[in-house]
């Protein structure tokens, strides 16, 4: 048998806080979920043609 630890990092994005970010390990798997830094996009406007 292996014993030891083990570590990892990644970038989640500068708007992830350490609130945003949920861990749990269960029958051996880790599960982190985060939110998606999704990309606004810009909001459709309409201009009125006389």
């Amino acid at each position: 048998r292996y014993s030891g630890s083990f570590s990892r990092s990644f970038y989640v994005g500068d708007k992830v806080t350490e609130e945003d970010i949920k861990a749990s390990y269960e029958n051996g798997e880790l599960k982190i979920s985060f939110p998606k830094e999704v990309e606004k996009l810009p909001e459709k406007k309409t201009i009125m043609i006389e």
